[in-house]
């Protein structure tokens, strides 16, 4: 079976690589035979075997600022995938999130024929709700990952399936604070600040120095309260995505920094407190029981964009979505700090807190085990990547005439 997989961020190349693990455990004890995968992918879905078309890493940035900086990179991709489709005429395309580019890809692959699946849709319950004609034009199948989306994709006539969050596939759910710990090297008696900037270079430029800046705030205020000594120095974690680029950290007097790669869920589990994000980041964390804020800065452009045309006034952070919900509230699981709001002197303000306010603390622990134990309840025992991959097999069917009908359990 050969099928196109198309996951152009570091998270999506992570989904990716687990659906297509399970896709071929699947094909084989059904008796379907090899599966051929080609496309879009990182390190993750490189090392599962996909034949490389374009490399994620090309495609990373895609901003409303960046995009014409990008788009005659971004155009060649689309000519590529679609010229390698054409020659290849795979059973099925898998699409995972990052709807600007692939809704472009969509449009020329259905043009030769080749079904669709979009795996982890894009928020359009968020903003741009015309994406929802969109999505029912071009896709057979929309599977999502976030509880509340199946019943707003159901309403819109989408033919939608709630498969799990594949993030349960993928984190160390038994993993302790002490094992992380030993296995970072850090000493359990020190304090742990969490930092993760995002993985596109203009997310690294809009957070790196905005969380160090919070981060000697926090030191100052930990050091005031005799909680370091006059000596000791925070220790910031950074943990990169293997996708995003290298950084230029300069020295801080009061902070250790490490920056590392592919041990993010490792230093979310060792650390106290996190700068996070807002992405699926936010929701490792919550799921991993790390306290944190959820921060976004961005340029101008867009924050001028988000203000004034975007009408959503519900939560940001895929943790408060899935925690809460989309109606605005408040307060939220986690604290939101975003836009023109994300300054050093709130997020050390919010960072302090989680270090120092016990309650607040036992408040999100209760909060976070709340939020796995809703995640792990809507995957019915079944692994969410296997779910998907059992969707793919489906849509297949349906293509060959074999399959389930629409609407079928």
């Amino acid at each position: 079976m050969k099928v196109l997989i198309s996951a152009a961020e570091a998270s999506s190349d992570m989904h990716g690589a687990e659906l297509l693990k399970a896709l071929r455990t699947l094909a084989r004890e059904r008796g379907i035979g090899t599966v051929d995968a080609f496309g879009v992918g990182g390190p993750c879905l490189q090392r599962e075997g996909l034949r490389t078309i374009v490399d994620a890493r090309e495609l990373l940035s895609m901003g409303f600022t960046e995009i014409l900086g990008r788009l005659p990179r971004i155009l060649r991709a689309l000519a590529r995938i679609a010229g390698e489709a054409t020659r290849e005429r795979p059973e099925v395309a898998i699409v995972i999130d990052y709807p600007d580019f692939h809704f472009r890809l969509a449009r020329r692959l259905r043009s030769i024929g080749v079904p669709m699946i979009y795996y982890i849709p894009p928020k359009v319950w968020v903003w741009r709700k015309k994406r929802v004609t969109v999505l029912r034009e071009l896709f057979t199948r929309v599977l999502c990952i976030l509880p509340f989306e199946e019943e707003f994709h159901r309403r819109a006539g989408l033919p939608v399936r709630y498969v799990g969050n594949p993030l349960l596939d993928e984190l160390p759910l038994s993993l302790t604070r002490e094992a992380a710990r030993m296995a970072l090297g850090i000493d359990s008696r020190r304090r742990v600040l969490v930092a993760m900037p995002g993985s596109r270079p203009s997310e690294l430029r809009n957070h790196v120095e905005l969380f160090l800046e919070a981060a000697e705030r926090v030191a100052l205020g930990l050091r005031e309260r005799g909680m370091l000594e006059k000596t000791e120095r925070l220790l910031v974690l950074v943990p990169l995505p293997l996708t995003a680029q290298a950084l230029g950290i300069t020295g801080r007097e009061s902070l250790e920094i490490k920056v590392s790669r592919g041990d993010a869920h490792e230093c979310l589990i060792a650390a106290d407190a996190g700068l996070v994000k807002s992405g699926t980041s936010t929701l490792e964390a919550g799921i991993l029981g790390c306290p944190h804020a959820v921060v976004y800065r961005t340029n101008f452009l867009t924050s001028f964009i988000f203000r004034r045309l975007i009408r959503y006034r519900g939560p940001v952070g895929l943790v408060n979505l899935v925690a809460c919900g989309t109606e605005p509230r408040d307060e939220y699981l986690m604290r939101e700090i975003v836009l023109e709001a994300a300054t050093p002197e709130a997020l050390s303000e919010e960072v302090l807190s989680l270090f120092l306010d016990e309650a607040k603390r036992e408040r999100l622990a209760g909060g976070m085990a709340r939020l796995r134990e809703s995640l792990l309840g809507g995957t019915r025992g079944m692994s969410p990547s296997r779910r998907a991959a059992e969707e793919v097999l489906d849509v297949v069917g349906l293509e060959h005439g074999t399959g389930l009908q629409e609407g079928s359990p």
